[in-house]
């Protein structure tokens, strides 16, 4: 089956104020964000950005970030190559193995499904449903391109941001691929789209780039 992709373009909301972020996860009280290089998880107010909650973590070249109801995880892209979860003060709760890893690198997008961690890992270029007691691979399927990244849950559909080719796909749980969307250049420059959530009817996305927080409706 041929999907045909739609032009988009992103709307800039307002930047983030760490230096490069790189994952993205939407809860009522804001949003959070992993930032890659000063290794920060943040909470921030969806009206404007500005920081509710900030805590530092121990791991390297963050990427992505999901809450699983109690608590949060995030990925270390470099070593330590691993999932970590971390209580919302920053007590590091437990690390799982990164699937489909090579020597140097991890994975990127995470986002919690029905009580499931699921990841989008570049170097096998795939993303996978993960038991989060152990690491367990429960299905899997080849993600668009060789570097995807964000990926975000709508109830539906999980989409999944490929920032080389600067596309987002939906895909329904068994990685069968329903609509593509393809970014236009807009106001944030770009876009190179990392992290990402869904909230409301949009897809967020952030530009690692120039630290954009965009939108696209759904």
């Amino acid at each position: 089956m041929v999907v045909a992709s739609e032009r988009v373009q992103g709307t800039l909301q307002w930047y983030t104020p760490g230096p490069q972020p790189n994952g993205l996860q939407a809860v009522d009280e804001g949003v959070w964000v992993i930032d890659q290089v000063d290794l920060d998880v943040y909470l921030l107010d969806w009206t404007d950005g500005h920081v509710l909650k900030r805590f530092h973590t121990g791991t390297q070249h963050s990427s992505g970030i999901t809450w699983d109801g109690e608590a949060v995880w995030v990925a270390s892209t470099w070593a330590p190559i691993d999932l970590f979860r971390y209580s919302v003060d920053g007590k590091e709760l437990k690390r799982l193995p990164t699937p489909g890893r090579d020597e140097q690198r991890g994975a990127h997008g995470l986002e919690w499904i029905d009580g499931k961690l699921w990841v989008t890992v570049p170097p096998s270029a795939t993303t996978y449903e993960l038991d989060p007691s152990d690491g367990r691979i429960l299905r899997q399927f080849a993600a668009p391109g060789g570097r995807p990244h964000g990926i975000a849950w709508d109830g539906r559909h999980l989409w999944v941001a490929e920032t080389t080719l600067r596309t987002i796909t939906a895909y329904t749980l068994d990685g069968r691929a329903e609509r593509i969307l393809e970014l236009s250049p807009g106001p944030a420059e770009g876009p190179n789209p990392h992290g990402m959530t869904y909230r409301d009817g949009q897809l967020w996305y952030c530009d690692a780039d120039t630290r954009a927080m965009c939108t696209i409706p759904t």
